[in-house]
C-alpha cells in the first residue's frame, strides 16, 4: 500500500514527538501475534503510559535522525513494533517482557537513557526489581538486626522461664 507523501510527514512528525517525549523506546517482532494479545499487550502498555508503534523502518530512522539518534531499524529483522515509554521506561519493559515470556512478541533491544540498548541489555533491565521491591527489602535488611536482637532478649527471658518452671517442679 503506497502512501501520501503528507501521510509519511505525519507518520514522521508523530514519531518525533513520541522519540522527544519519551523515557524509554523498546523495539520489538510482533510477526505472528494474534489479535487478542495485540489488544491486550496495547491496553497493558496504556496502563503504564506507554503506546507502540508500527511503521516503515525508513520513517523510523528519518525520525531518528532528525532527533539526533544514530540508529538503523533497518538492523532489525521481522516486522518491527516500537513501544513509547513516556512516564517510566522500567515499567514499560516489564509489560514488553511479560509478553516476550508468552511468547506474543519478541524483544530486539531498546534505548534508554540516551544510549543503544543491546538485546541482553534490554532483558536485564526488564528483570530488575521495581522500585517498591527494593525498597521493601531495603526496610527488610534495616530492620532485621532489630528483630533477630529481640529474639535474643526473648530467648534470654524464655530461658530463664523454663529453669524457674523446673526449680518449683522439683520443689
Amino acid at each position: 500500500m503506497t502512501i501520501t507523501k503528507e501521510k509519511k510527514k505525519d507518520i514522521i512528525k508523530e514519531l518525533r514527538e513520541s522519540i522527544t517525549k519519551q523515557s524509554g523506546i523498546f523495539f520489538v517482532n510482533f510477526k505472528g501475534m494474534k489479535g487478542e494479545s495485540a489488544y491486550q499487550f496495547r491496553s497493558e502498555l496504556q496502563g503504564v503510559n506507554a503506546k507502540m508503534i508500527v511503521a516503515r523502518k525508513t520513517l523510523v530512522k528519518i525520525a531518528f535522525e532528525k532527533e539526533g539518534i544514530a540508529f538503523d531499524p533497518q538492523s532489525l529483522e521481522g516486522e518491527v513494533g516500537f513501544v513509547f515509554g513516556y512516564e517510566n521506561g522500567i515499567d514499560t519493559v516489564k509489560v514488553v517482557n511479560k509478553f516476550v515470556k508468552e511468547e506474543a512478541v519478541t524483544l530486539l533491544g531498546g534505548f534508554f537513557e540516551g544510549k543503544l540498548l543491546t538485546l541482553e541489555e534490554a532483558k536485564s533491565l526488564a528483570e530488575l526489581p521495581s522500585r517498591e521491591e527494593l525498597m521493601a527489602k531495603l526496610l527488610g535488611t534495616m530492620a532485621a538486626p532489630m528483630r533477630d536482637f529481640l529474639c535474643v532478649l526473648q530467648g534470654n527471658t524464655k530461658g530463664l522461664l523454663y529453669v524457674l518452671a523446673n526449680a518449683k517442679e522439683k520443689n
